[in-house]
């Protein structure tokens, strides 16, 4: 355990060297911040200095006069006999592995972020604009503009899409949220608690590790190939499990979608089974190879024991923060009652949106399929020059690359990241920290960005 500490850290500090004089200072500053902002939660008991020395690659007595200083600012306490802890301060937030820091302000050194899947936006926004102007002020402006559990036409129309696809839906099922990583925050807080047993695939969506982690539920890893979930052993684990959260329609990060035979055979797994079960599906309109949204478990299990999640932001774009939760009527009320404490109600204008660009879903997949299709093409071209090596597992569809690097990922994004290359290893999206010799790559980015990365990369792999 205390080399998986020290590899998360490691993770968490990023390119903590850039800033500072000298290591030492530099080292202090970074863990501060990292107790300050409680990605480094009060009572974690920190690694060994050799171990945190080697995991950064820096000399242990660095590391020790670091501890030190910490220990005298009061941001660490040193336990005769035990180790060295983090200690309590007065922050807010929970720990996590500083997933969205994706989307800060960057340092001026970082010249290629390949770290989020995120993708850009669509020309259909622009073209809707006047005509969320005319609606807002015929049918929204004289009302107080607070729905809690979402506009009831968005919620009519959720509802149709999933009846559609299989699952009898009706509005109140449905529950609007700000975007897919708000609706799986909902489900840990409002259905985990310290404790509760979550079975999910492994690797997995690190958004949702860090919901889970944030109730203090405890997360236990079933193997996800390339032919999907182990049925034998998510058979196992959910023996015990209160929550199941699962990506069969098309998972992040493998981009693997799971067929229907093997989504039946997960279904039966619960026909004993006390757990509820998520079905993420906030991927499902990314598939390269199918014009239609991919399916999930809707078809295969009982209505009220499964939770599905849904987004328009990966389809349209990030910045509209529309996602959904269907499921079963006392659920939808529990979550919106807890989302009332957070912010009310959806932004009306984001949902409107929403409304009016569903009539465009079905061209607007064909977009993202053939821009993403000719994304892979080139990636795949670029890593077979550079990194004949490196091998993957073929995607049926999704924003990002799941790359065996066939060395320590963990040790490489740090060398790139002292070389203005973000990546993402693979214990990100491990509630084990396993896939170590993992990259999660982005299958969109920016022209001439991802092979002037890779170039460096293949440089460093070189140097090893």
């Amino acid at each position: 355990m205390a080399q998986s500490r020290s590899d998360r850290i490691a993770r968490l500090l990023g390119n903590w060297q850039a800033e500072a004089a000298t290591p030492a200072e530099a080292l202090r500053l970074s863990l501060a911040a990292l107790i300050e902002g409680a990605r480094l939660p009060a009572g974690q008991k920190m690694p060994g200095q050799r171990e945190l020395a080697d995991a950064l690659g820096i000399a242990r007595g660095t590391v020790s006069s670091t501890y030190g200083s910490l220990i005298s600012s009061g941001h660490l306490t040193a336990r005769q006999g035990s180790g060295t802890y983090v200690r309590a301060l007065k922050t807010i937030g929970q720990g996590g592995d500083g997933r969205l820091t994706s989307f800060d302000e960057h340092s001026p050194r970082i010249v290629a972020d390949l770290s989020s899947g995120a993708l850009p936006g669509t020309a259909f926004l622009s073209r809707i604009m006047p005509e969320m102007g005319r609606q807002l002020h015929e049918h929204y402006l004289d009302e107080a503009g607070y729905y809690p559990a979402g506009l009831p036409a968005l919620r009519a129309e959720i509802a149709a899409l999933v009846t559609e696809q299989g699952l009898a839906t009706s509005s109140e099922n449905i529950l609007i949220t700000a975007g897919s990583q708000q609706a799986v925050w909902l489900i840990a807080t409002a259905l985990t608690e310290p404790g509760s047993l979550v079975v999910v695939e492994d690797p997995t969506y690190r958004g949702a590790l860090e919901a889970f982690a944030g109730t203090g539920a405890r997360t236990r890893g079933v193997p996800f190939g390339p032919s999907g979930i182990d049925i034998g052993l998510l058979a196992s684990a959910a023996k015990a499990a209160d929550l199941v959260y699962l990506q069969p329609a098309l998972h992040n990060p493998t981009g693997i979608h799971t067929s229907s035979v093997r989504r039946a055979q997960v279904a039966r797994i619960f026909d004993d089974s006390r757990a509820l079960v998520v079905d993420d599906q906030s991927s499902a309109d990314l598939a390269w190879t199918r014009s239609q949204r991919l399916h999930g478990l809707e078809r295969h299990m009982d209505p009220a024991r499964l939770l599905v999640v849904g987004t328009f932001s990966k389809l349209f774009w990030g910045g509209i923060r529309v996602g959904w939760i269907r499921g079963p009527k006392a659920i939808i009320s529990r979550l919106t009652d807890l989302r009332r404490g957070i912010d009310l109600s959806n932004s009306v204008l984001d949902q409107m949106a929403a409304l009016l660009l569903l009539p465009s879903m079905e061209a607007q997949r064909d977009a993202r399929r053939e821009h993403l299709s000719a994304q892979f093409r080139t990636m795949s071209t670029t890593l077979s020059a550079l990194l004949p090596n490196w091998s993957w597992w073929l995607p049926a569809g999704g924003s990002g690359l799941w790359v065996d690097t066939g060395e320590d990922a963990i040790s490489l994004s740090q060398r790139a990241l002292a070389r203005g290359v973000r990546v993402t290893p693979g214990p990100s999206f491990s509630p084990h920290a396993g896939h170590r010799r993992f990259l999660r790559l982005p299958v969109w980015h920016h022209e001439g960005q991802f092979a002037e990365a890779m170039a460096v990369i293949a440089e460093l792999t070189e140097e090893v």
